[in-house]
């Protein structure tokens, strides 16, 4: 694995009340969560990562989502113009630790991003066309890359990223009834079913794979295809509408 810097967010004082569509949302527990934020930064430890802390946002309920607020490219770092109002304060801060690193560009409206929906490969940028995330903010991320940008249509949940996530070595772990997989199809599949649709957002650093625990079928696939894996229980984040690769900003 490559040396890198991941950056993070605890989780505020109004973390129960971050935005969600899940049915058990309003039982989401703060010390909870925060245990269970304190194991996902040993675990990106424990493969090398650098981890630096973001200041914590107790008035943002959503802002230990980090990912969302910043795409990070090969040679800049675009801002995301965020739809949802409640979420844009959390912009800045991220700001002012990546400008130490690269250069941030803001995109202007009506362009509206989420990080979630982005889902960088080797050879091509695929961007989730979602609830968050336009066509508009897809044309302008272009104009700062010279990888091949190629929309994905999300049917169904929050975010690309949400449905699908890139592993390494052309492969992909998806749900297939949540987006359109037309642009998708020359990737090799592990392939997930509704009921283990959470376990389609992971977090692969190098030849290991941050998964949620609770899904240990899926947790078999990605080992038998050469890939080590750590298990992380997610259970507050998942109430709040969040993921693995949600919680960091990952700088190589």
């Amino acid at each position: 694995m490559q040396p890198f810097t991941a950056w993070v967010r605890k989780p505020g004082q109004a973390f129960s009340q971050a935005l969600s569509e899940h049915p058990k949302k309003n039982t989401i527990d703060l010390t909870l969560a925060l245990q269970q934020h304190k194991h996902y930064v040993e675990a990106l430890e424990q493969v090398g990562g650098k981890v630096e802390y973001l200041p914590t946002q107790d008035l943002l309920a959503d802002a230990t989502f980090v990912e969302d607020t910043a795409v990070i490219l090969e040679d800049n770092v675009l801002l995301c113009p965020m739809k949802e109002l409640s979420r844009q304060g959390e912009v800045p801060s991220s700001a002012m630790a990546l400008k130490n690193y690269r250069d941030c560009i803001t995109l202007n409206p009506p362009a509206t991003l989420d990080g979630g929906d982005v889902m960088n490969t080797p050879d091509a940028i695929f961007v989730g066309l979602s609830k968050r995330t336009n066509a508009t903010a897809m044309q302008a991320l272009a104009q700062h890359t010279t990888k091949k940008i190629i929309p994905v249509t999300v049917t169904q949940g929050l975010h690309l990223k949400s449905a699908t996530t890139y592993l390494g070595n052309n492969r992909i772990i998806i749900d297939t009834t949540r987006l359109d997989t037309s642009s998708l199809k020359h990737f090799d599949w592990i392939e997930v079913s509704s009921n283990d649709s959470y376990a389609a957002n992971c977090l692969a650093l190098g030849n290991t794979v941050l998964l949620p625990a609770g899904f240990p079928h899926i947790h078999e696939k990605i080992q038998s295809h050469g890939f080590k894996t750590i298990e992380l229980e997610m259970s507050e984040f998942e109430k709040a509408d969040g993921g693995i690769t949600c919680l960091s900003l990952i700088l190589p």
